[in-house]
């Protein structure tokens, strides 16, 4: 049996911790005399050109990088929330902005990768770019155990494009053809082999959304909720009705990408 899990890269695996604490130390002040607190403004900036970079994808594929949509955008983001004119070449905001070239493991990343690699096919599917993928793999100490990092860049679609799980699904396919014998049976083009399990894990339920629809069974990092409540995921109603509109709760939740990973391998 060969399983296969492919990991989202960008809130999944590595995380905005350092540019959000850049944020503080530089404007963290300015910030909040306009009411904003630096997370949310990150997040908020982040979410933003992760939004143009999938409808660029939709009116004029193949997208632009998403970095360059982030640095791009990061200065004018500013503006807007500090109502100042932030040029785009301040040593402050490329100070920030070069921070996008190794952002931090997210936690348990290590061990997850670890924990998985002895029985499991790892790779990542990114709407960052492939190179610089590789290098938050390498920082982390997870390069090792990822058999591909998968760049939208290359598939010319953002997620959740369906020719970016297609993509995933193919990779999986190569996985399983190479761990079968010669003389096992073809691996069944439709996905509904009982040998093999695919797995797509994100922090964010509309990448899982997707995911799920192209046959994978799918886990989900929710590490920035109380962790009562994630225990409690089943139970609690504003949870409940979340997956309802989302199409259904994930088949594995967790705190963390350890927790999932184990949940996993025990399913």
């Amino acid at each position: 049996m060969t399983r296969s899990i492919c990991f989202d890269a960008l809130g999944t695996c590595f995380t905005l911790k350092d540019i959000i604490s850049a944020v503080e130390g530089k404007y963290g002040d300015e910030l909040a005399k306009k009411g904003f607190g630096s997370k949310g403004f990150v997040l908020d900036w982040f979410h933003s050109a992760q939004r143009d970079y999938t409808y660029l994808s939709l009116i004029s594929p193949p997208p632009p990088p998403i970095a360059s949509i982030l640095k791009t955008t990061f200065p004018l983001t500013l503006s807007s929330a500090l109502s100042v004119v932030i040029p785009s070449d301040s040593k402050k905001i490329e100070g920030i902005t070069s921070l996008l070239n190794s952002l931090p493991a997210a936690p348990t990343l290590k061990e997850t990768f670890e924990f998985l690699s002895s029985t499991s096919k790892l790779a990542i599917i990114t709407n960052g770019s492939k190179s610089t993928t590789e290098k938050y793999a390498s920082i982390a100490g997870i390069d090792k155990y990822v058999e591909k990092v998968i760049s939208c860049d290359d598939v010319g679609l953002s997620k959740p494009h369906k020719e970016v799980y297609q993509t995933a699904n193919q990779l999986c396919e190569e996985f399983e053809y190479q761990d079968q014998d010669q003389d096992q049976q073809s691996i069944d083009k439709n996905h509904n082999n009982n040998n093999h399990e695919r797995w797509f894990v994100a922090a964010h339920l509309w990448d899982l959304v997707a995911a799920k629809k192209a046959g994978f069974k799918t886990g989900l990092v929710l590490s920035d909720l109380p962790d009562e409540l994630v225990d409690q995921d089943e139970k609690d109603e504003n949870l409940k009705k979340w997956y309802e509109v989302y199409g259904g709760r994930p088949d594995i939740v967790g705190k963390t990408l350890l927790e999932v990973a184990k949940a996993i391998v025990k399913n």
